[in-house]
């Protein structure tokens, strides 16, 4: 009895050492991590070709409200003119139009992007800012934007067809009809000989283009030629998706990762633009690959091709309402995610007295036991289109296994998100 009591002593002892030691540890991060953070309104952000922002979610009013603060201060800071974000290409050129001048409201613009998680009124105030950045500004300084997904066919088909129906009538008269199958309407619902036959056409198409290039740049410029091949590489995309037995979200990130590559090109060549901003899901802009199934994500192909010039801004929150399709009825809904963990970086920022900040990991590793912290693997935020009660009962459906300060340059944080506001129909 003796030996059991002495046992039982010594390990409440050893339990209430390390349970003083974690209480230490965790107290000696969040101080760590106070004195690395600053506002948002006072992050500073260093001169890279691409800078990109990934968001926790698609359904929170405040990471499109950053998307536009994080632009604003590129425009301002570092003379940024081009913003892509995960959007339909076609559609992102109808935005571009709208910012540009042309006619519509920003609501008309923001549904133009393809996807529903942008049909918002926080989408439609960046918009708004960046066409009145515009009317201020001769065209050689301009904002341009751009859509870098390719999962939509409608305004793509209209754009190249508006282009070689001026070089060569009879052959988009030809091929028009040859891709009647390829269309929104259907896009989820098509057999897949019908899809790999369009795409057969349409690759067709291409090889005429390209064989015909200097007598349709003679008709029009090269920079619309280029264009034109644009919409039609976004439609090849699109089919190649969906008529083929390639693992989707792999094949997407890599044609996500090329059309960003396209753009910075495309936009250096005629307009001299050496930088980009790009924006979409944390799974996207993120460097180590870590969602399920992902191969290679779109962030680490620009990685790799851009080494330390791509810079990339992660997101996390502490607790958030937002907007999502309800897995199992499809219905746009409200749900509700609080992190917890002791250790967790969302929980940490939660102890502190901020209503946001930037932590940038360049700073981080000035302190030795911080860095080692945030080098460790641990879940992020990463909430997309689709969500159900089950997700948010699970912590690893909802949240990706990665180490923040690899993943990511820099972290900004949320401590309370809230639902985007929809525009009404």
């Amino acid at each position: 009895m003796k030996k059991s009591f002495l046992t039982a002593i010594s390990l409440l002892i050893m339990m209430s050492i390390l349970t003083g030691f974690q209480a230490t540890s965790t107290k000696t991060l969040q101080q760590s991590l106070e004195a690395t953070l600053v506002p948002v309104s006072e992050m500073e952000l260093p001169a890279k070709t691409i800078i990109g922002f990934g968001e926790a979610t698609h359904g929170n009013k405040q990471f499109t409200t950053l998307k536009l603060a994080i632009f604003k201060h590129l425009v301002e800071k570092q003379g940024f003119r081009v913003f892509a974000i995960e959007g339909d290409f076609g559609g992102g050129q109808k935005v571009n139009d709208y910012i540009l001048g042309g006619s519509g409201t920003a609501q008309a613009a923001a549904k133009s992007i393809g996807f529903t998680i942008y049909n918002t009124e926080d989408m439609a105030a960046l918009l708004s800012w960046m066409r009145s950045f515009n009317e201020q500004r001769n065209a050689n300084d301009q904002i341009h934007f751009y859509g870098f997904d390719m999962q939509r066919y409608d305004n793509n088909k209209n754009g190249l067809f508006s282009y070689v129906k001026k070089v060569d009538p009879t052959l988009a008269f030809t091929y028009e009809i040859a891709l009647t199958n390829l269309n929104d309407k259907t896009v989820y619902d098509q057999k897949l000989a019908t899809v790999q036959s369009a795409l057969s056409h349409l690759k067709n198409l291409m090889v005429r283009m390209k064989e015909n290039k200097s007598v349709y740049t003679a008709k029009s410029t090269e920079k619309e030629y280029e264009l034109a091949l644009a919409y039609a590489e976004a439609i090849r995309q699109n089919a190649t998706l969906r008529g083929s037995n390639a693992n989707y979200s792999n094949a997407r990130d890599f044609f996500m990762a090329e059309n960003v590559k396209w753009i910075l090109s495309f936009e250096q060549k005629h307009y001299g633009r050496k930088n980009i901003f790009i924006t979409g899901h944390n799974g996207h802009i993120e460097k180590t690959s870590t969602s399920i199934g992902m191969k290679t994500c779109m962030g680490a192909y620009l990685a790799k091709a851009f080494a330390d010039h791509y810079y990339a801004i992660g997101s996390e929150f502490y607790e958030s309402s937002f907007l999502a399709n309800d897995a199992a009825t499809g219905e746009r809904k409200e749900f509700t995610v609080k992190n917890s963990g002791n250790e967790r970086l969302a929980v940490l920022f939660a102890q502190t007295n901020m209503k946001d900040g930037f932590l940038d990991f360049a700073k981080a590793r000035k302190d030795e036991n911080f860095s080692a912290y945030v080098n460790r693997v641990q879940p992020i935020s990463a909430i997309g289109a689709d969500f159900s009660s089950l997700y948010g009962s699970f912590e690893k459906l909802h949240t990706l296994q990665m180490a923040p300060a690899k993943a990511f340059d820099g972290l900004i944080f949320v401590r309370t998100a809230t639902p985007s506001v929809m525009i009404k129909e």
